[in-house]
């Protein structure tokens, strides 16, 4: 005697979170180094970079914890940057023996310089949707990971 199945659902992809999570990084990431490519950096190394910019003197592990990366990819773009002179590694005022990260001279200005390119490559990232919609999504992309309170700590957003 067969017995009854309940036929199968399976959800449409553009009804699957992480699927549309994964394309839109795909969109992020190709809009980002299309126009970021004449600087020589990628997104990952523009995340490093900006986040020694706002966080000068943290240590390697602070830094992978802050952007979210594992601790080997964060010391191999940590390297990469090291070896084209856009930041450099020092000794801890406060340890001796620590060593922290801080970008150069010229890390810093080539973050500068790079300020319009991103600038335009978020508007262009985010040119299907409105005002209203743009500071949604960071809201709730924010919440997603967690980090919508820290957001709301510094004064960068409101409910």
């Amino acid at each position: 005697m067969k017995s009854k199945q309940k036929p199968t659902v399976i959800a449409d992809l553009l009804e699957k979170p992480g699927h549309l999570i994964r394309r839109a990084h795909q969109k992020s990431v190709a809009v980002f180094e299309g126009p970021a490519s004449r600087f020589g950096i990628t997104a990952p190394q523009h995340v490093v970079m900006t986040a020694l910019f706002k966080h000068p003197g943290i240590d390697q592990v602070t830094l992978a914890s802050l952007i979210a990366l594992d601790k080997v990819t964060t010391g191999s773009i940590i390297s990469r940057l090291e070896a084209r002179g856009l930041l450099r590694r020092e000794k801890s005022q406060h340890d001796k023996r620590a060593r922290v990260l801080v970008l150069s001279p010229a890390g810093q200005q080539l973050l500068i310089d790079m300020q319009d390119t991103v600038k335009l490559s978020q508007r262009d990232l985010l040119a299907n949707l409105n005002p209203s919609e743009r500071k949604s999504l960071l809201h709730l992309l924010r919440k997603l990971i967690g980090a919508e309170d820290a957001a709301m700590v510094r004064g960068k957003s409101k409910p």
